[in-house]
This record gives C-alpha cells, sequence and structure tokens, in this order.
C-alpha cells in the first residue's frame, strides 16, 4: 500500500471515499495520473451497509472471487398474502461479499498507483482559486491536500457535495439489514416482501448468502424505526428458526439533481445520488459513473479545458440517467398504491405473458426501460396512476 503523510499534498485529482465507485476512479485515473484516495475508515469496505445484490455487470471480472451466490429468481409477497414467483433460466444476479469485493477494487486502485490516506475525514472541500483545496482531519491533526480536480465518493453524507452547492437527494431510504443462519430458503432465490406495514415506502428481502440469509427492510417517511418494522418480519414463521450472526444499517439516499458537478467538484455513487429509486442498488450505477467520470476528469486533465468536466454530466445522464428518471416517476406509483392495489398489481404481473416477459427480459439495472412493453401486454396497469403512467409510454 502507498501512504502519504497529510501534510501540503499536492495532487492532480483527490478521490474521496474508497468505496466502489472511489476505488474505480482512482484505479482508471492512476494509470497516467498524481492520485490521492482519501478513506475516512480504517479498512476499506468496513462497516458493512450493503445487501450485496449485485448484476453480473456490476462485477468487474476482477472481482468475481467475492461472489457467494448466484441469483436465477424472485418471489413477491403481497400485502394480502398472494405470492408471485419469476424464475429465469439463467444468472441474473450475484450475491457478494462487499467487503471482500470493495477491498479488491481498492487493492486494484492502490496497485495501479493510486496513493492512499485511510483514517482521513473531509472537513471540507474549496474550489475558487488556482487549485481545489481538501480540509482533512485524522488522529495526526488537521491538514491540507490540494488538486486540480476533487471526485467526491464519500456516500449518503457527502461534504463534497454539501460543500459544492449541489442538492441532496429527494427521498432518503433508511435501511436495516441481519445475517441470519439455521433457515431453509432456496440458495437462487430472493424473497420480496411487499406491504405498508411491512416496510412503508420500500420493501423488505430475504437474500440467500452462503451460510446465511440476509434479511432486512427499508423505509421512507415511516412512522416507526426500520428496527421495529423489522422486528415484526422476523416473526414470520419462515424466519423464526434463525440465529442472528450480524447486523448493519445505513441510508440510501435516491433521486439525483440535474447535475452530479459544480466546478471541478464531481460527485459518484451515493454522493451524487445515483442509486436506483426501485430497488435501491447502487454499486452497478457508482462504478459505471466512476469510470465515466474518470474519463471527464483525464480529459480535462491532458487538456487544461474546465469544459471538459462538464462532458460528465453529459455522459451519465446518457448511460443511466433516463433510467433514474423513468425509475424514479415508477416510485410514485408504487408510493401510491394502498396495500389492496399492491396485491392487485401483483396478480397482473402473474398473467402467463407477462410473467413469461419478465422471467425473459427483467433486469434490476434497468427495470424502467421495460415499461412501454410491459404496459402494452397488460393495459390494465395503467388503472393505478393513469397520468403518471402515460408519461411512460
Amino acid at each position: 500500500m502507498v501512504d502519504v503523510t497529510p501534510s501540503a499534498v499536492r495532487t492532480e485529482v483527490i478521490v474521496v471515499g474508497a468505496g466502489p465507485a472511489g476505488s474505480t476512479a482512482a484505479m482508471r485515473l492512476a494509470e497516467k495520473h498524481d492520485v490521492v484516495l482519501v478513506e475516512e475508515h480504517p479498512s476499506p469496505g468496513e462497516p458493512l451497509q450493503c445487501a450485496g445484490l449485485v448484476t453480473p455487470r456490476g462485477v468487474p471480472a476482477f472481482a468475481r472471487k467475492s461472489v457467494i451466490s448466484k441469483i436465477k429468481g424472485v418471489r413477491f409477497h403481497s400485502p394480502l398474502g398472494y405470492t408471485l414467483s419469476l424464475d429465469a433460466k439463467d444468472t441474473r444476479a450475484f450475491v457478494i461479499d462487499r467487503t471482500v469485493f470493495d477491498r479488491i477494487l481498492f487493492d486494484k486502485a492502490v496497485d495501479g498507483g493510486a496513493s492512499v490516506l485511510l483514517g482521513s475525514s473531509v472537513l471540507s472541500v474549496t474550489d475558487g482559486g488556482p487549485e481545489t483545496i481538501a480540509q482533512l482531519r485524522s488522529s495526526n491533526g488537521v491538514s491540507e491536500v490540494r488538486s486540480k480536480a476533487v471526485i467526491g465518493a464519500d456516500g449518503y453524507r457527502s461534504v463534497c457535495r454539501s460543500c459544492a452547492g449541489l442538492p441532496p437527494p429527494r427521498h432518503m431510504l433508511r435501511g436495516i439489514q441481519v445475517d441470519l443462519t439455521g433457515l431453509e430458503i432456496q440458495e437462487d432465490r430472493v424473497e420480496i416482501f411487499l406491504g405498508r406495514s411491512v416496510a412503508p415506502g420500500f420493501f423488505a428481502w430475504a437474500i440467500p448468502a452462503g451460510d446465511v440469509t440476509r434479511v432486512g427492510l427499508c423505509t421512507w417517511k415511516s412512522d416507526h424505526a426500520p428496527a421495529e418494522y423489522l422486528k415484526k418480519l422476523l416473526s414470520r414463521p419462515e424466519f423464526c428458526g434463525g440465529r442472528k450472526v450480524s447486523s448493519a444499517s445505513g441510508k440510501i439516499p435516491i433521486g439525483p439533481g440535474r447535475s452530479a458537478r459544480s466546478g471541478r467538484i464531481l460527485l459518484v455513487g451515493d454522493a451524487a445520488c445515483h442509486a436506483k429509486p426501485l430497488s435501491g442498488g447502487g454499486v452497478y450505477t457508482g462504478i459505471k459513473g466512476a469510470e465515466l467520470c474518470s474519463d471527464a476528469v483525464a480529459s480535462y486533465l491532458s487538456t487544461s479545458d474546465e469544459n471538459a468536466l462538464g462532458g460528465y454530466d453529459t455522459l451519465w445522464k446518457a448511460s443511466f440517467g433516463k433510467e433514474l428518471s423513468r425509475a424514479f416517476r415508477l416510485r410514485k406509483i408504487f408510493l401510491a398504491l394502498s396495500d389492496k392495489k399492491m396485491d392487485k398489481a401483483l396478480r397482473v404481473f402473474d398473467e402467463p405473458e407477462l410473467r413469461a416477459f419478465m422471467e425473459e427480459r427483467g433486469d434490476i439495472d434497468y427495470p424502467a426501460s421495460l415499461s412501454s412493453s410491459v404496459l402494452k401486454l397488460a393495459p390494465k396497469l395503467a388503472q393505478f396512476s393513469p397520468q403518471l403512467i402515460e408519461s411512460l409510454l
């Protein structure tokens, strides 16, 4: 590992946050540029704050050893007891060990030449003079790192986003999860539990992850803390025999603003609110956004033309921005559904032609892109929100 002394440091790029997005950006830029990767925790990937369900496109080939299990199907449980099973013929998602995954990407960045500051939290980022200045705090005190650009990959509480004056997320989900042993669950299928009394504003899940089952949920604007809803969820018969071995909690920001860049400060991952509105997943969009961001920053560094940084917004919007926008509109429809209507909608999805389509074409990275095809196969879905659904066609 390459460490730098956190005083009077100058570099070309500061990357704040060593999660998948930050490490990816640092890894790519370090090939040709001086990069300092700053991480507030002493070890990347900890504490765990992720369910670890990722599509194959979100797991680089060199990180495949982090895969714990492979998922082919999903079963939805409606608030009124109806179940819908979708079973694909091939693998649609991986369950990964996020600690291992994050460490692999971090090590790749370090091996590629990125310098590292672990155990250093960013207090502020300033962009207004000839250089950007990041003020850091570590066990050695307060210090500064100066650079030509800053990439904020510092999560939902992003200091970089705040200092850049970029808007906060439109919705902030609160999540909690436990790992349980001793449960019998189909090893290639995820269970999803719906209902306002189950997980208001989102859903609950049970994910097979090798020797454990990850059971958790997210809520939004709920009357009670997520832990209260999880306690109720764990009282279901299928979870009663489980033994808790670990737990995790966190927040997920969804609903990005129009821009993920202000001057020479650029945001990726949760800092940019790029988590998917329907699933809450952010690994794929975080890594993809980091790739696009690093391309824009590399162009800027090679030309000294700050306009090159503006290309980042164009790139992420073209890649997955439209999907996030459409998915957020679908989320509004979901939020408006009563438990009775949610049950009714699930029954529509269980019609043979639509179910077969979803089993063949379903994609958790780009679910909203299928909305037009789904509505053509099942026009009766329009009854749940005619005006919003019309906007998706």
